[in-house]
């Protein structure tokens, strides 16, 4: 068991990692990494809807990096891929909480800069915490707590710097 969560703080290092990057392309990179992670993390729990979610997350953020034109779209396709796989693994009502998490996260992604990239690392971490508390993901649950700290002193220093 402890094998889990140290998958899933080797997650979270990488994702913190990535919000003290400047360019929004590595930003993404590194979460593509950290989406893998906790993709593995949660199907070794046994939460399928927060395992899906992130795996689809993989290829969320790869679009992100690709897709020059149609990010309306991009955004419609995978917000309907999560509503799919919440569907299918529906766990109760702390499954719905991944989904808002990467669909809020995944609009500021789209929006693309550092503001709203800090601005979505601190509302998706709120409710992967949550999530982590109900499955059982002690890693997911401290380690959101911190990004949502982290995330929220770079926004504070970034809207500093104005």
């Amino acid at each position: 068991m402890i094998y889990i969560q140290l998958i899933g703080v080797l997650a979270f290092a990488v994702l913190v990692l990535s919000f003290y990057k400047k360019n929004p392309k590595t930003i993404i990179a590194y979460q593509i990494v950290s989406n893998l992670a906790y993709t593995v993390h949660y199907f070794l729990l046994g939460a399928l809807s927060g395992a899906y979610i992130s795996f689809i997350g993989i290829f969320r953020n790869i679009a992100i990096i690709k897709v020059k034109n149609h990010k309306k779209t991009l955004v419609g396709i995978v917000i309907l891929l999560y509503l799919i796989v919440t569907l299918i693994f529906y766990e109760g009502i702390h499954s719905l909480f991944p989904i808002v998490a990467n669909s809020a996260y995944l609009i500021t992604m789209v929006i693309g800069t550092k503001k709203s990239l800090l601005i979505g690392g601190i509302i998706s971490p709120i409710l992967w915490a949550s999530y982590g508390i109900f499955v059982g993901s002690y890693a997911s649950t401290i380690t959101e707590s911190i990004l949502l700290i982290s995330n929220t002193i770079q926004l504070i220093k970034l809207s500093k710097k104005k």
